[in-house]
């Protein structure tokens, strides 16, 4: 049986017929040729067609911006994604690292791609103007949601590499500014692939620290300083990302952002509650400074010296007086008067209490006198008699008649009589 023909051999005889070969021999042959060749490739290009899979991995071409009909298929496997320090799109320029593959299935080479980064300037501003659109959106630039600084804090949480010259730089200011104040380190990556993840686990460990009540107080933060020394956009770009933006942004302890020099401006700076412009600067916003505080404390203590020197002076002048006065040296003088003031009263009240019952008593009389002459058996004690013929009372001779049937009232009794003429 003829051996198949390989892509390592010479070329056949053109006057020979050619041998037959597979699809599936051939295309084994082409990836190991790719492969072998092209293990290890830089590539930069345009971003098309980005797709990010629910699995986590991302497809998508790379092709040069004046030749949009060459593209390079290209795959970013999940664990590659989960390592990248900016946010992909269409349209983004960018440098792949990578080395070439082909999909035997459909006889597809592409680009395994283990690292990538923005190509040029341009590319990490677009990065950044993207994601900060994306959270000015949601409302977590609004200076309405930040939190105040406590003027008295009495633990410091640090976020920032334990290697650095910014973490001494800032526990130097500390120690200066306010010895009083406990300062807790938490040292992370920051810069490189997973930086930001430690960065972001960082915020949030201190956050379920101070939450949880079973934690002990000396481990509890009042205030974070999350930053690093300056750098290059790249040194900076953890702090670009979305991961620390959004940790910073559900962060319950107030945050202070201390990136890079006083130019240089993240992601990280407009979230923060409090931008500082060096990690130095951050140190001195978080704690006060011990001499304005004795200064501070110096002033209340005169402000209370005087007033309390002049409260004593002012009750003071009160007793000398009260102990000069006559009332204090010869009580029973005032006890005297107090009596006679007593009498006066009294004597008041008896005739204003004999004017309120003198008219009511008046007019009781009067109206007793009424009765009396109103009364109907007044004039029988005095010997008359009252007439009456059924039941009503006869005043006059005129109104009776012969024969009429009449009674007779006297005091004592009544008597019934008939009208003769």
């Amino acid at each position: 049986m003829a051996r198949p023909y390989t892509l390592f051999d010479a070329p056949p005889d053109p006057a020979a017929p050619p041998e037959v070969v597979s699809v599936s021999a051939l295309t084994a042959q082409l990836k190991m040729l790719i492969e072998d060749r092209f293990g290890h490739v830089r590539v930069e290009g345009e971003i098309a067609n980005w797709t990010a899979h629910g699995s986590g991995h991302c497809y998508f071409s790379l092709r040069d911006a004046d030749q949009a009909d060459a593209q390079l298929r290209a795959i970013l496997w999940r664990t590659a994604a989960r390592g990248l320090t900016f946010r992909p799109a269409d349209g983004m320029r960018v440098r792949a690292i990578g080395r070439l593959a082909v999909y035997e299935p459909r006889g597809q080479y592409q680009l395994i791609v283990d690292t990538m980064q923005p190509a040029g300037a341009g590319a990490w501003q677009r990065a950044f103007e993207a994601l900060k659109a994306e959270l000015e959106d949601e409302g977590l630039l609004d200076p309405a949601r930040k939190q105040p600084l406590p003027r008295y804090p009495e633990r410091i949480g640090i976020v920032t590499s334990g290697t650095g010259a910014a973490l001494q730089d800032m526990l130097a200011v500390l120690a200066a500014r306010f010895p009083s104040v406990s300062v807790l380190v938490c040292p992370v990556r920051v810069q490189g692939n997973g930086a930001a993840d430690e960065i972001a686990d960082a915020i949030d460990a201190f956050n379920l620290a101070a939450s949880e009540a079973d934690t002990p107080a000396s481990l509890k933060a009042d205030v974070l300083l999350v930053g690093r020394g300056g750098g290059s956009v790249e040194d900076l770009w953890a702090f670009n990302e979305e991961a620390v933006a959004r940790s910073i942004a559900r962060s319950a302890i107030p945050v202070v952002s201390a990136v890079g020099h006083e130019t240089d401006v993240s992601i990280a700076d407009l979230v923060a509650d409090v931008r500082a412009a060096t990690p130095t600067h951050a140190a001195e916003l978080a704690v006060p400074d011990r001499r304005e505080v004795a200064a501070l404390l110096y002033g209340y203590a005169e402000a209370l010296r005087l007033r309390t020197t002049r409260d004593l002076a002012t009750h003071r002048q009160r007793i000398e007086a009260l102990v000069g006065s006559r009332r204090f040296n010869r009580p029973l003088d005032r006890l005297d008067g107090l009596r006679q003031r007593a009498d006066f009263l009294a004597e008041r009240l008896h005739r204003a209490g004999r004017q309120l019952t003198q008219t009511p008593r008046t007019r009781l009389d009067s109206l007793t006198n009424r009765l009396h002459a109103l009364d109907p058996v007044a004039p029988l004690r005095r010997g008359y008699a009252l007439v009456s013929r059924d039941s009503q009372p006869v005043s006059s001779v005129t109104e009776l008649v012969a024969g009429d049937a009449l009674t007779v009232r006297f005091l004592d009794g009544e008597r019934g009589v008939k009208v003769t003429k």
